[in-house]
């Protein structure tokens, strides 16, 4: 397994913890063949850093705060979108003659990829330090601009979990919201928490229906039926939105325990509610930031495995037949290396929607590197193999023909064109990682070939010119 490979190997890997800054830097290191790697951050205190997670590939070294001032850091936050690299490939210690870190690291070398936020402010950075002159490579260099923004998503991520996690604390000494309902579904006592929600008082409530509190549709569709089932004796715990007046919808974990008389029967529901409204929205947050590339809003590599393990066990099922395409464009690289990563993200963010009006509603679109892209398709089980190769190339032609555009950039017409290779699944066993790779394998292929004159490239297809 070479370094690329074990490095993609450990970022893919499942971890929902701190643990993934730790693999993360780890596989930086494999990349630049370094011995140290760091995720730092701007500390709160100013003129200060703060290293979140650092990397010694040789010993354990807990995170720490470093003056900015004098160091080579400092220099990577003067950087602006989009030259957000930099690298002091020798000499470090001549260089920056006042920084005691280099000097106790033995540090020689050192490159760094600033992340930025959404807005294009400085959020962190990612850094590697060595004994020995580092060389830099396009590779290499890619690879930290792909690291960087995958550390700005985890991050993100891990800062929302923290505030849901002191969101759950308030929650547990918030007042209920608490109430009992009688068996024609009237309110008998309510909390002070119904009170708020509802603002009105507990003597505006009392007294009246579910029904009147809620409003008929509520009642009707979502509230009654959970009242019913616990009315005939089962403790229902569920969660739903209620639309109460004067504010907007609330989504509510509520449970109903069936109230019992003296003589053993249900007269009435005890309601225990809380509002978990907040921690709902901050859940779908952390979701979209861990499955979805910030980019274009297609789904990430790791999201993109976690469906294509379901789809193999349709496979295996006999309910669908998988196919994957490998999507990987041409002259993409002539753009960013002449008008920036800034250009070339609006290319990217226009080709994903390209590529997401062509594949139909059961095709699943991923972006898993930097102008690489994937497309799941899934067709009906049981046909021969000559048809879903037919229905493959159909597909191959249609993307072909909807990605073979001119661009315009700054006045200039650049075209821009895909390459693709596809592989038909005909094992369901087989590893994610080998399925991909087939595919891949497949796409250079071709895109040797039209290289090499060998293929004729889409030349009937009209060129279009997207709106910029």
């Amino acid at each position: 397994m070479t370094d690329i490979e074990e490095a993609l190997a450990l970022l893919a890997a499942p971890c929902t913890d701190e643990r993934f800054f730790q693999r993360a830097l780890k596989a930086l290191a494999l990349v630049t063949q370094c011995r140290w790697a760091a995720f730092g951050r701007p500390s709160d205190v100013a003129g200060k850093a703060e290293v979140v997670a650092f990397c010694d590939l040789k010993h354990t070294v807990p995170g720490f705060e470093f003056d900015l001032e004098g160091s080579p850091c400092e220099l990577i936050y003067r950087q602006k979108y989009p030259d957000t690299h930099l690298l002091f490939a020798k000499d470090l210690q001549t260089k920056f003659p006042n920084f005691q870190l280099i000097k106790d690291l033995g540090a020689n070398s050192y490159q760094a990829e600033l992340i930025l936020d959404d807005g294009g402010n400085p959020i962190g950075h990612i850094l590697v330090m060595d004994p020995l002159p580092q060389t830099e490579t396009m590779k290499s260099k890619e690879f930290f601009r792909l690291l960087a923004q995958r550390i700005g998503v985890e991050y993100k991520r891990l800062l929302i979990s923290r505030e849901l996690a002191l969101h759950k604390q308030m929650i547990a000494v918030t007042e209920h919201l608490m109430s009992f309902v009688d068996d024609s579904y009237t309110y008998h006592v309510v909390s002070k928490g119904y009170e708020s929600l509802f603002n009105k008082s507990s003597r505006e409530i009392v007294g009246k229906s579910v029904e009147q509190v809620h409003g008929k549709e509520v009642f009707n569709d979502v509230l009654k039926p959970l009242l019913d089932r616990t009315l005939k004796g089962e403790t229902v715990q569920t969660r739903v939105w209620i639309h109460p007046p004067h504010t907007t919808p609330q989504y509510m974990n509520i449970l109903h325990n069936p109230y019992f008389n003296e003589k053993g029967n249900i007269v009435g529901v005890i309601v225990s509610a809380h509002n978990i409204t907040d921690m709902h929205a901050a859940n779908e947050k952390i979701q979209q930031l861990a499955n979805h590339d910030p980019l274009t809003g297609m789904l990430n590599r790791r999201a993109l495995f976690e469906v294509m393990e379901g789809k193999l066990r349709e496979q295996e099922q006999a309910k669908l037949q998988l196919a994957v395409l490998y999507i990987d464009l041409d002259g993409f690289q002539q753009i960013n290396d002449r008008y920036g990563h800034h250009q070339g993200d609006k290319v990217l963010k226009y080709v994903a929607s390209k590529i997401k009006d062509t594949a139909i509603d059961s095709e699943i679109v991923a972006r898993i590197g930097g102008d690489e892209f994937i497309v799941l398709a899934s067709f009906p089980h049981g046909n021969a193999y000559e048809h879903y190769q037919l229905q493959l190339e159909d597909l191959c032609d249609r993307l072909n023909s909807q990605l073979f555009i001119d661009i315009n950039i700054e006045g200039q017409s650049l075209p821009l064109s895909a390459s693709i290779g596809h592989c038909l699944v005909n094992d369901a066993t087989m590893e994610l990682s080998a399925i991909i790779s087939k595919a891949d394998k497949d796409m250079y292929r071709n895109k040797r070939n039209e290289r090499l004159g060998l293929v004729s490239m889409a030349t009937g297809f009209i060129r279009q010119t997207p709106s910029q």
